[in-house]
């Protein structure tokens, strides 16, 4: 498993300064807009070395280690196949939304079909229709979030690695040899970071986040011992509560200013935090280590006793959106105060 990791994090990492002078030759670039917050016209194909790295060394690790099978975990690598395929489209040729949705549909049922969904939440064993309800939310939504916060150097690579290395740990802890499988996805990821870090010179492409998105949502949803079973929803739930909640926000924020729920804007979290004087490599920093507290919280959860693991789950969810709602209303704050110092 180490040998695969470091050759995951070896090959993604070789594999950007290809990518990038590729994007140059064919104007591949991410141009600049009144939403973006980076200056210049940059590589934009930074998933393409993730996916690659990824698949590659999954592959080989899953054939490799006779206590997994590769043909069980093959619809999870399919449907993440899929994702990567018509994002890395869309990255280049932009389809029309119908089509990206189809596609992420399609990812969704085969791994729910082969029985990666939630089936439990705390003594509450879900009913059939309702944990394929659920798990079709949770996947779509993932694949969304993740897409969407990806608005800063290095935010939603770093974010991703961090909750990745901590699914790797909990199921270590449980003695699950899938966590090789988060490792070296992490690995693949932190090879892209070496290249996206302020001031990037490359971004993943939707190709990249809704990889993660996609992966990020699928790799809890291996069977594991009933003690993880009972709080596994409300781990995954304050694992990717930032990403998340920064969705949730931009919805109801488009919907209250009747804008289309698609549209961009300037409002995320990242955004406010730039708006509030601080420079991208102090939010991202800023923002890591708020997702470092929480991935510590998840760890130490899964080894407590079910009520206690609970609480200090539900603490962290607590904390994250008092975060969300300090950032929110010191943004609009110092918004009013610049205005009325303009007005004077």
């Amino acid at each position: 498993m180490i040998l695969f990791v470091i050759l995951a994090f070896l090959v993604s990492a070789l594999s950007m300064p290809v990518i990038i002078k590729i994007c140059k030759k064919l104007s591949l670039y991410d141009y600049i807009d009144s939403r973006k917050i980076h200056s210049g016209n940059i590589p934009r194909l930074g998933g393409l070395g993730i996916a690659f790295s990824f698949f590659l060394f999954a592959g080989l690790y899953l054939k490799a280690n006779r206590n997994i099978s590769l043909v069980a975990n093959f619809p999870v690598l399919f449907g993440a196949m899929i994702i990567f395929i018509f994002a890395f489209i869309d990255d280049i040729f932009n389809l029309h939304a119908s089509v990206k949705l189809l596609a992420q549909l399609g990812a969704c049922a085969i791994v729910m079909i082969h029985n990666f969904r939630f089936t439990q939440i705390f003594y509450w064993n879900l009913p059939d229709y309702l944990s394929y309800i659920l798990t079709f939310v949770w996947i779509l939504g993932l694949i969304n979030a993740f897409n969407l916060i990806d608005g800063m150097d290095a935010l939603c690579g770093s974010l991703a690695f961090l909750s990745a290395v901590t699914l790797g740990i909990v199921n270590d802890l449980y003695g699950n040899q899938i966590s090789g499988v988060n490792y070296i996805f992490a690995a693949a990821i932190l090879g892209f970071i070496v290249f996206n870090k302020p001031p990037a010179k490359i971004f993943m492409g939707d190709c990249g986040s809704q990889l993660i998105g996609f992966l990020i949502a699928i790799l809890p949803l291996y069977p594991t011992t009933r003690d993880i079973e009972f709080n596994k929803f409300i781990i995954m739930v304050a694992l990717v509560s930032l990403p998340v909640f920064d969705t949730i926000a931009a919805v109801w924020r488009r919907i209250r200013d009747r804008k289309p729920v698609m549209q961009g804007d300037s409002a995320h979290l990242h955004h406010k935090l730039i708006h509030m004087n601080y420079s991208k490599y102090k939010a991202l920093i800023l923002i890591d280590l708020i997702q470092f507290f929480i991935c510590v919280s998840v760890v130490i959860a899964s080894q407590l006793e079910k009520r206690l693991a609970t609480a200090l789950l539900a603490e962290t969810i607590v904390l994250v959106t008092m975060f969300f709602t300090i950032v929110h209303f010191e943004h609009r704050r110092q918004y009013r105060k610049m205005n009325q110092n303009q007005a004077e």
